[in-house]
């Protein structure tokens, strides 16, 4: 490939600085020793952009002239640990899946049930300012993969103390389950889509995990969420997932999807979902391991 001249603006410059809002060190300096490094430059900041970073600057050493990219980041410096009490206040559901799924006996049923409150589901709702949630809440938003979504919580919600003790320095974590298998801390209502076939009429079996992984995300945030003090977000992230497949889940079709927290081990929480048709039948069932991340210490 042939090599081109380095942009016109660093030709006078040796050194390249960048100051950021993620860090409190000093600007760190990093020589510019070619034009691949100027065009992975460029590629980061315009990245930094679009995913909400705030205040970075970039200066050229030798001259004036400055690059300054300044965009809404509050949930990457200042989201909060109960930031779930704006979103289930902000955010409301749609008429239509209101009515989609009040037209069906069945899953009326779950509408019409006082031992659950309904809220928001969480991975719907893009957060512009950092893309978190792009995925569910854009790509498959459409009439064709999953046009409608509602979730219930369980009103009776009791979140588990940790259960890890320690004893001559060894971890000894103790099972203790929250609730009776039958019933489920977290219900969602998904409509889905012919587009998410993967042999004929049934839907791919991927997708499918990532239907548990975005139910058991929502369960996770209601219980933390249940249980946080105030400071920082909290951020959780799965580990492991199994899933069993016992029979097709079909598409279209309306689906509903149970799930609720088996246990808490320190940092690590453990669920359980299953996907459920029209007919009580369980199609497929998953369990889970979350972590939650440590908390950063800046100096």
């Amino acid at each position: 490939m042939r090599r081109t001249a380095p942009f016109p603006r660093f030709r006078s410059s040796e050194y390249f600085r960048i100051q950021s809002h993620l860090s409190n060190q000093p600007r760190s300096y990093f020589k510019i020793a070619d034009w691949a490094a100027h065009a992975h430059n460029q590629r980061y900041w315009r990245a930094a952009l679009g995913t909400g970073y705030k205040n970075h600057a970039c200066y050229t050493g030798t001259t004036s002239r400055g690059r300054h990219f300044s965009s809404h980041s509050r949930a990457s410096i200042d989201e909060r640990s109960d930031f779930l009490n704006d979103f289930i206040r902000a955010q409301k559901p749609s008429t239509d899946t209101l009515r989609y799924f009040s037209s069906l006996d069945w899953t009326r049923e779950i509408l019409e049930n006082d031992a659950y409150q309904m809220v928001p589901f969480y991975s719907r709702y893009c957060i512009n300012e950092t893309g978190e949630n792009r995925f569910f809440a854009r790509i498959v938003n459409t009439e064709t993969t999953v046009p409608h979504i509602l979730a219930f919580q369980l009103k009776d919600f009791k979140t588990p103390d940790s259960t890890i003790s320690r004893v001559d320095n060894q971890t000894c974590p103790t099972t203790v389950d929250l609730t009776e298998p039958a019933t489920p801390e977290v219900i969602c209502l998904m409509a889905l889509g012919d587009d998410l076939q993967a042999h004929p009429s049934i839907v791919h079996g991927g997708f499918q995990g990532v239907i548990f992984d975005e139910v058991m995300r929502l369960l996770i945030l209601l219980h933390q969420h249940n249980i946080c003090v105030p400071g920082p977000r909290d951020m959780h992230f799965t580990a492991t997932m199994t899933i069993s497949y016992s029979a097709a889940v079909v598409a279209p079709s309306n689906v509903i999807v149970r799930s609720r927290l088996v246990r808490r081990e320190g940092r690590k929480w453990f669920a359980r979902a299953e996907i459920v048709n029209s007919a009580s039948k369980i199609l497929t069932s998953a369990e889970s391991m979350w972590i939650t991340a440590k908390p950063v210490v800046r100096s």
